[in-house]
């Protein structure tokens, strides 16, 4: 069992961000009830100071991004890229164990740092008034998450395009693969920016330079700017692996072969380009003129044609087919209903008038939690009950799976669903107090309900995982590629037509 800790093969490595990725995920996770509960009523409930509270957002945010979306999207991808292109490992194993091990020495100094500067570091407030050294952790823990993730993106693009199979052209390889390829590109492209904003971020605090201090003739705009040309993007990055491992999961529990899988391919590539196309129409309050707001509302509203190729492509598969509802399954299609009410959303706060109504308020958290935890993160748990027999060679409790679907999704679309409401009564988001008005205050308890809920649902999970790991049912293994009734082909995988 320790053999894994210093293993450098990509079935170790990826087991290690899997296992990783999850912990954060109940970590995250737990940060975010406690935040909910001192919301479940107006007035300081839990938190004895309102920096606390910040302190609980900023890692929770942080957490969920950085230490349960990527690494789990890279442990999955170590796991099957290899196998996927019929390669023995990854190009560089040894950078891959260095790219992974980066994770616990960020996590470390987020953890232990607990800033409370929100996980956007807006100045001017994180440079002159969020204290020290815990803001000056965040920067180099998010710093040393940037570089894993930008050494891994390096080496998995190196593998899916010189270590593939010479018999297994570009177009053949499997849309998992394809999703893994395009968030690579756009890692390489947009955390760079992001890793430079904190250099000048840092700087600033020192006093040695005023790139975003107003009192030094700098621009708090301009950090926004850098900031969301990264994370635009970077929401790309977290949704595409969703996706890709949709297009594993829906042909298969759908008993069909994928209906285009050209337009799966075409839809990456348009995301892929979009994503750096929009960054800011998070930032139509902030001053620009009518023209740069237009273009990119325009550049915005060009990702849903995109985004809505992946869904038709999806429905199209599974109609006519011959379902089976394993808790995979549920998963994803709940995870693709959420992905449709997200994106809807996310077109209100597209268009310039209705965006200055929403915008700072609730109804931006429920549209973002909405794609993180409704569609790529009920997608990612579906995933792990999808790989669980292939990694350990046991099945999971199918019907505790079942449960916890319901419970997960239940809890997730009405906290969200909610909070969505809550932006339109006028509630301001980042907040850790609000106006006693019965509409608030109910809203508040029922999302604050919901998230328990959903939050619970994963205590299921991980008992569920952690007990048939060892002592569940034995999967089918005469085949190593065959599980139960599904057929896991990957490195077999027949041309699509």
């Amino acid at each position: 069992m320790w053999e894994i800790l210093f293993s450098t093969h990509h079935t170790d490595i990826g087991l290690l961000y899997i296992i990783t990725s999850i912990a954060f995920l109940m970590f995250g996770g737990g940060l975010a009830l406690a935040v909910r509960a001192e919301l479940f009523l107006p007035g300081l409930q839990i938190f004895h100071d309102p920096s606390d509270f910040n302190r609980f957002f900023t890692v929770h945010g942080t957490t969920m991004l950085f230490l349960w979306a990527i690494p789990f999207a890279a442990g999955v991808g170590n796991y099957l890229i290899p196998i996927m292109v019929r390669y023995k490992d990854m190009a560089w194993p040894k950078l891959n164990a260095v790219a992974y091990w980066m994770i616990p020495v960020g996590a470390a100094l987020v953890w232990l740092g607990f800033s409370d500067t929100g996980w956007t570091a807006y100045p001017p407030y994180s440079i002159l008034r969020a204290p020290g050294p815990a803001a000056e952790m965040w920067i180099f823990g998010l710093k040393i998450l940037g570089i894993s993730s930008i050494l891994g993106s390096i080496n998995f693009i190196v593998t899916i395009l010189r270590c593939r199979h010479p018999d297994l052209s570009i177009m053949k390889m499997s849309l998992f693969a394809w999703s893994i390829l395009s968030i690579s590109f756009m890692t390489i492209v947009a955390v760079p920016t992001f890793a430079a904003s904190l250099i000048m971020l840092y700087t600033d605090r020192l006093g040695i330079s005023g790139f975003f201090n107003p009192a030094l003739g700098g621009d708090p705009i301009t950090y926004q700017h850098l900031f969301w040309f990264t994370f635009h993007p970077e929401v790309y990055i977290f949704l595409l692996p969703a996706v890709g491992m949709l297009y594993e999961m829906i042909p298969k529990f759908s008993r069909k072969p994928l209906f285009s899988y050209q337009s799966g391919v075409a839809a990456f590539i348009l995301l892929t380009t979009i994503g750096f196309a929009s960054w800011a129409h998070h930032m139509f309050a902030t001053g620009m003129s009518f023209t740069e707001k237009t273009v990119f509302m325009i550049g915005t509203l060009a990702a849903v044609p995109a985004s809505a190729m992946h869904v038709f492509n999806w429905i199209a598969t599974m109609w006519g087919g011959r379902i089976k509802f394993a808790a995979p399954m549920m998963f994803g299609v709940g995870g693709i209903m959420l992905f449709f009410a997200s994106g809807a959303g996310g077109v209100v706060n597209t268009a310039l008038p209705l965006d200055f109504i929403t915008h700072d308020s609730y109804w931006v958290v429920g549209h973002f939690h909405l794609i993180l935890m409704g569609t790529v993160s009920l997608t990612f748990t579906g995933f792990i009950y999808y790989l669980f027999p292939l990694i350990t060679g046991r099945m999971y409790n199918e019907k505790a799976a079942k449960v916890h679907f319901a419970l997960a999704f239940a809890g997730v679309t009405i906290v969200f669903m909610t909070q969505h409401i809550l932006g339109l009564y006028g509630m301001p988001r980042r907040v850790y107090d609000y106006l006693p008005l019965p509409e608030f205050i109910i809203m508040n308890q029922i999302a604050t309900i919901a998230a328990w809920i959903a939050g619970w649902s994963y205590v299921i999970m991980l008992v569920n995982l952690i007990k048939n790991a060892g002592s569940g049912k034995e999967a089918d293994m005469r085949d190593p590629f065959k599980i139960g009734e599904e057929y896991y082909d990957y490195a077999r995988r027949e041309p699509h037509h």
